[in-house]
């Protein structure tokens, strides 16, 4: 049906869009995000470039994988509705996979503006 072709699209767009910006917000940390930190050493490279680099690669990486996962996915399903098979699996894996990812996230932003040096200023401030 058209319905369920639509859905398989909607659901690969809607992974697309994350990959996308993991591998967008990878980039940007690799290329122009420094933590704001208050020990340089004398070499010239900053301590937080040691933070930052394993963590654009990470969200890059696993950008790439949700992309590829998300193609492998809808073609997959697309096989199934040729077929006419008709029994589609619920997204379980899928699920856990983008709630990981999403506390992943999360997660390294909330330490990265815990460890931030403009919020601990912030603290000692108030």
């Amino acid at each position: 049906m058209a319905r369920d072709q639509l859905a398989g699209e909607r659901n690969f767009l809607t992974f697309l869009r994350f990959s996308a910006t993991l591998i967008v917000l990878g980039f940007t940390m690799l290329l122009q995000f420094r933590l704001p930190y208050d020990s340089n050493t004398d070499d010239g490279i900053n301590e937080s470039d040691s933070i930052t680099r394993p963590l654009g690669y990470c969200f890059v990486a696993i950008g790439f994988c949700l992309f590829i996962y998300g193609v492998v996915r809808y073609y997959l399903n697309q096989r199934a509705l040729i077929k006419q098979v008709n029994y589609i699996q619920a997204g379980w894996g899928s699920m856990t996979a983008m709630a990981i990812l999403a506390a992943f996230t999360i997660g390294v932003m909330i330490l990265a503006t815990i460890h931030s040096t403009l919020f601990t200023q912030t603290l000692l401030s108030t």
